[in-house]
């Protein structure tokens, strides 16, 4: 009996070890299993509030492109600047596409023209534009480039009429110097106003 009871003893002792240890093992999976569970939750958070973000960010943007009582806000236009140099004065060397706010050129056409210039060096004072003729006053410091030999005067003048010409709303250009019309000087003439030529390739200087 005594056997018997040791044995017995022995058995039980090790049922409850095992026990313990199946408790221990599902107590352990169950904790990693809701751990695993958790984490889609919180990715999938992560991914609502990108969505949200970029909801918010195409709104953003919406309002940005958006329209105001003019219906102009947002809105650009390319703009065009015609390089000349010496080796050909009746075709460009390149035109080149200049990006500007849309109400910049309606509401500060000066400032439009001056970006669109900004790498030739030259600039101009004012510009005004009603009914399709632009008047550009320059400085004297200004018009003296174009008083820089013939070459400089023709490159210059081809860039200056060629590029104005070619903006929106714009057929005509007067150029003036310090508000002086009609100058003239060795190598260049603004004694007349600029028109395009019938190809609106080049351009003509006609009568005022």
């Amino acid at each position: 009996m005594n056997n018997n009871t040791q044995k017995l003893k022995f058995l039980t002792l090790i049922l409850f070890v095992f026990i313990i240890i199946l408790v221990g093992v599902l107590l352990y999976t169950t904790k990693v299993y809701n751990q695993d569970k958790d984490q889609p939750a919180v990715n999938t958070s992560a991914e609502v509030t990108s969505g949200d973000a970029a909801s918010t960010s195409t709104a953003s943007s919406s309002e940005q492109t958006g329209t105001d009582s003019a219906g102009q806000i947002g809105q650009t236009i390319d703009l065009k600047l015609y390089n000349y140099d010496a080796d050909d004065y009746d075709n460009p060397k390149e035109i080149v596409n200049v990006t500007v706010d849309k109400k910049l050129y309606q509401d500060d056409i000066t400032a439009a023209i001056n970006k669109v210039l900004e790498t030739t060096g030259l600039s101009i004072k004012k510009a005004e534009l009603k009914d399709g003729l632009a008047t550009v006053d320059l400085s004297r410091e200004v018009a003296a480039r174009f008083n820089a030999g013939s070459a400089g005067g023709i490159t210059y003048t081809n860039i200056l009429v060629m590029t104005i010409l070619n903006m929106p709303d714009i057929s005509k250009l007067k150029v003036t110097v310090e508000g002086v019309t009609n100058t003239e000087s060795d190598h260049f003439s603004f004694n007349g106003i600029f028109v395009k030529s019938a190809d609106g390739n080049k351009y003509e200087l006609a009568a005022n």
